[in-house]
C-alpha cells in the first residue's frame, strides 16, 4: 500500500510539473484582428473611415501557448478604435499596440495575459469629415400649375446639416436653394382644384449628399390651383316640357314644324367647366336636362309657332359654352276623339 501511495504521488506531481512547464512554455503568434474606427468622445459630428477596403490588421503576440492556441480557434475578434477630432481630409492614424491590447482584453481576459509586440501595419489611412450647418431657401422655381393664388411656404428657408466635404466639393450657390416644385406639384396634383389646400413636402435630401438633415424635415404649402376646364359637345340631351298645374287638364298637344312631339325632342350643346366634370357628364355619370315653361300666354296661340330656347339645368360648376338654338313649336288642341286641330 505505501507503494501505491508513493506511486499515486509521484503520478500527480509529474502531472502537475507537466502542467506547470507547459503554462510557463511562451510563444509567439500571429493573430488577425477587425478594427472599427469610431469618433472619440467629444468629437461630435465627425465620420472616420479607413480608405482601405479591407478592416483587417495582424497583430504579432507573446504568451502561453495554451492561450494563444485557444484564442486562434475563436475566429476573428473586431477592435474599435476612438479616433481623436482633426481636420476633414485624409490622415494618417497610427496604431497603438497597448491600445489595442486593452481593447482586446476587455473583451477576453486572455488577452490580458498576452503582450502585444508588434501591429502590422502600423498605421491606416483613414479619410476624416464633418457635418456643417449651412441654411437653404425653400423654392418653386419650375411651376407647372397655373395658379390661383400662388403658393404660400413656411417656412422658405431650412437648415441642413451637410458633410464638409460635400460642400467643400461644390459650387459657392449649389446647396443655398432646394426647388421643391415636382414633389409640391406631385402633392397638388392629388387635391381638388380651385380650392385653397395645404400639402406638407418632405425636403429631398440626396441633392446633399449621405447623411444630410433638414431641420425642420418638411415644408407647409398653401395654394389654390386653378382649375381645369373642358369644352365638350354633349349629344341628345333631352328637353321637357313643364306645365302650370292649372293647364295640366287642357286637352292639347305640343309639335314640331314636322308634327313630331315636342316631348321626344332632344339637342346637342356645348358645354364648358371643371374636367373633371365634363368628363362625368361625357361618361353619364351626371345628366342635365333642357327645359320649356309653358305659360298661360302660350295656351292663348293655340295654332302659331313659336321660336322657345330651352332652359338648361347643369351640374355645379358647368356652363353653357354657347347658346343653344332655340325650338320651334305650337299648341294644337286635341279634341275628345284626339284630332288635332
Amino acid at each position: 500500500m505505501a507503494q501505491i501511495r508513493l506511486l499515486s504521488t509521484t503520478l500527480i506531481l509529474t502531472l502537475l510539473i507537466w502542467a506547470s512547464a507547459d503554462s510557463l512554455v511562451n510563444e509567439d503568434a500571429t493573430i488577425s484582428i477587425a478594427v472599427s474606427l469610431v469618433p472619440a468622445p467629444g468629437a461630435t459630428g465627425m465620420f472616420v473611415r479607413m480608405e482601405s477596403a479591407s478592416d483587417a490588421v495582424d497583430i504579432k503576440v507573446t504568451g502561453p501557448r495554451r492561450i494563444i492556441e485557444a484564442l486562434q480557434t475563436r475566429g476573428t475578434r473586431r477592435v474599435r478604435l476612438p479616433v481623436s477630432e482633426r481636420p476633414t481630409g485624409s490622415a494618417t492614424l497610427p496604431l497603438d499596440r497597448q491600445q489595442i491590447r486593452r481593447a482586446l482584453a476587455e473583451q477576453s481576459n486572455d488577452f490580458s495575459r498576452l503582450a502585444v509586440v508588434a501591429v502590422m501595419p502600423d498605421s491606416l489611412s483613414v479619410l476624416v469629415d464633418h457635418l456643417v450647418s449651412r441654411d437653404v431657401d425653400v423654392t418653386i422655381k419650375r411651376p407647372q400649375m397655373t395658379y390661383e393664388v400662388e403658393p404660400q411656404l413656411q417656412p422658405a428657408r431650412v437648415a441642413v446639416r451637410i458633410r464638409e466635404s460635400v460642400f467643400n466639393a461644390s459650387s459657392p450657390d449649389q446647396f443655398s436653394h432646394l426647388d421643391i416644385s415636382t414633389d409640391l406639384e406631385r402633392l397638388l396634383g392629388e387635391q381638388p382644384f380651385g380650392k385653397s389646400v395645404t400639402v406638407a413636402v418632405v425636403l429631398d435630401l440626396r441633392p446633399f449628399g449621405p447623411d444630410a438633415e433638414f431641420t425642420p424635415p418638411t415644408v407647409d404649402v398653401t395654394a389654390t390651383v386653378k382649375a381645369r376646364r373642358s369644352t365638350e359637345k354633349i349629344p341628345t340631351v333631352p328637353v321637357l316640357v313643364a306645365l302650370s298645374f292649372a293647364n295640366l287638364q287642357r286637352p292639347f298637344s305640343i309639335v314640331t314644324r314636322d308634327g313630331s312631339p315636342l316631348s321626344l325632342v332632344t339637342q346637342t350643346i356645348t358645354v364648358t367647366g371643371p374636367t373633371e366634370e365634363v368628363a362625368r357628364l361625357l361618361r353619364g355619370e351626371t345628366r342635365i336636362h333642357g327645359l320649356i315653361q309653358l305659360r298661360e300666354d302660350d295656351f292663348e296661340q293655340m295654332g302659331v309657332f313659336k321660336l322657345v330656347t330651352p332652359e338648361y339645368h347643369l351640374p355645379k360648376g358647368i356652363e353653357l359654352a354657347e347658346d343653344p338654338p332655340p325650338l320651334e313649336f305650337k299648341i294644337v288642341y286635341v279634341s275628345a276623339d284626339g284630332a288635332g286641330g
